[in-house]
């Protein structure tokens, strides 16, 4: 408690997030707490955490939940509410004004983030310190927690104070320069890489990688502790083309010999029809594990060491 209330409070910046993970065992080496930051400036199609797409806040509206007590029809200043039997909700005129938030006593409607400041958040999250133990930590995730650098400035060095351990999820398009001076006060930095051929990323993030290849290229060679993962979406970014690039371009290129393969699931799915989002249901079945060992055999075949959560497979030798 002595540490949580040496905190001082000195508001200035302050973030949304959307949620707050104890005991995450997947987001880094052993038990942590994940923090997930609104905001990211891709648009995966797979997007697991929808609700943390946008850097503004938003409503999430869940229809089980609703007891249709009228209350927020009586409240919405926008008319975005009609009342058929039971509040229906137009997106297009919501405003997200929050006003049936408010009067909502079944928590149906609710904020998709919470604002934090610095000193807010570190407090939150050093009420865990101590199921931490040797390896575990701090995950910082989203969204885009490096969109959020001017935050980050704030909030780190409250967290190393405390001697905590730092890890940061990242897509890994930001901007260096500003991003640069915080890598100091972190462990270890989760890259994800979606897709190596640029058209391809196009189609399936909104956005090229660009950038993104030029920062894990610095994260290398400034010799930054990181883990390259690769979320795996059957049929978007599994051909064996593509993971035949990536495999060359890791080995032949970057002299990177690991790869984390992330299996796709269906988890995020529930949430889209909570939100007002452009994303759709794709429609997949979740990956098993035969199915992603497949993946693995395939890439170590090409010299590339891969781990996931329950196994890890060595590189075929090459000649």
């Amino acid at each position: 408690m002595k540490a949580v209330e040496a905190i001082e409070t000195r508001p200035k910046n302050r973030v949304l997030v959307s949620d707050i993970q104890r005991f995450s065992i997947h987001d880094g080496p052993g038990i942590r707490t994940t923090v997930f930051f609104k905001g990211c400036p891709l648009r995966c199609l797979w997007c697991q955490n929808p609700e943390t797409l946008r850097f503004e806040n938003e409503l999430v509206f869940t229809a089980e939940k609703c007891i249709a007590c009228g209350e927020c029809f009586k409240a919405c200043p926008h008319k975005a509410i009609k009342w058929e039997e039971r509040p229906v909700l137009n997106w297009k005129l919501c405003k997200a004004c929050f006003s049936c938030v408010e009067v909502c006593p079944s928590c149906a409607r609710e904020k998709a983030g919470k604002e934090y400041s610095a000193e807010d958040l570190a407090r939150e999250l050093l009420k865990d310190r101590e199921f931490y133990g040797e390896d575990g930590g701090i995950t910082l995730s989203g969204g885009e927690p490096f969109a959020h650098a001017g935050f980050l400035a704030e909030l780190l060095p409250l967290l190393k104070k405390q001697n905590l351990n730092i890890a940061v999820q990242t897509c890994g398009h930001f901007n260096w320069q500003t991003v640069k001076p915080l890598l100091n006060m972190i462990e270890l930095v989760l890259f994800d890489l979606k897709a190596l051929n640029p058209e391809l990323h196009q189609k399936l993030t909104g956005i090229d990688n660009r950038l993104i290849i030029q920062n894990l290229r610095r994260l290398i060679n400034d010799k930054i502790p990181h883990q390259l993962r690769m979320p795996i979406v059957p049929g978007f970014n599994d051909s064996e083309q593509e993971l035949e690039a990536i495999a060359r371009f890791l080995r032949e290129e970057l002299r990177e010999p690991e790869l984390w393969l992330i299996p796709y699931h269906r988890l995020g799915e529930s949430k889209l029809k909570k939100l007002n989002t452009e994303l759709k249901p794709l429609g997949l079945s979740s990956m098993s594990e035969k199915e992603l060992r497949q993946k693995a055999q395939f890439l170590a075949s090409l010299g590339i060491t891969i781990n996931s959560f329950n196994f890890s497979i060595q590189p075929v030798n090459r000649t």
